[in-house]
């Protein structure tokens, strides 16, 4: 009898350990926030909710999404003129401005893989995914400088050639690259920080520390 019962043991803990180490066995969600630059001048945050289930034991499939700014330093100066009439009589203005910095509003869909080098209380790992980004862009401009004149023949002709016409993106994709550690708190609960980089089709690629926790 005691033999039975110690092979029906053998055989459920195996059992358990291969459902396990099954593929979409277990799931996990985390949440994290932290900071990204493209300089240490333009530091602003993140924020980041993440879905990950085992692929196998150390290889770990992820999706996530969330919200980051990024700043990006400009120097661009603007001449332009245009017209605008006072009391009917005709009147030309000519206006010089600077462009300042690029802003980026970010919304990050990603997909991805994480490898674990270990599973234990510190569990370090490598990740790469590919990124698609929504993203709302403005710019920042320093206060104009103004001009008026009687006739369109006294405006200077730099305010007259033709100026460079800033696009701005309303969405991008890219890779990131990451690299982190994970810390087992308890069954349930791990604390998570990680430093990625972000290489982008459109805009500026930037660094991001980040950390959550996960369950």
């Amino acid at each position: 009898m005691k033999k039975i019962l110690f092979v029906l043991s053998f055989i459920s803990i195996n059992v358990l350990n291969a459902q396990e180490n099954r593929p979409f066995s277990n799931f996990d969600i985390g949440f994290y926030g932290g900071i990204n630059f493209y300089n240490t001048d333009n530091i602003r945050g993140d924020f980041l909710v993440e879905l990950k289930t085992n692929l196998i034991s150390s290889l770990k499939l992820k999706a996530s999404t969330g919200y980051f700014r990024t700043i990006q330093p400009y120097s661009y100066t603007v001449r332009k003129y245009s017209e605008n009439p006072i009391d009917t009589f005709p009147r030309f203005f000519a206006a010089k401005y600077n462009l300042v910095s690029k802003n980026y509003d970010i919304f990050p869909l990603t997909l991805g893989i994480q490898y674990n080098f270990n599973q234990s209380i510190f569990s370090p790992y490598l990740s790469i995914d590919v990124v698609y980004n929504f993203i709302n862009s403005s710019i920042d401009t320093s206060p104009p400088e103004v001009w008026s004149y009687n006739s369109i023949d006294e405006i200077p002709a730099e305010f007259k050639e033709n100026q460079k016409n800033e696009k701005l993106p309303n969405n991008s994709n890219g890779i990131i690259l990451g690299a982190g550690t994970s810390y087992h708190i308890s069954s349930k609960l791990n604390l998570d920080i990680r430093y990625l980089f972000k290489y982008d089709s459109k805009i500026v690629n930037t660094h991001h520390f980040i950390a959550g926790i996960y369950f």
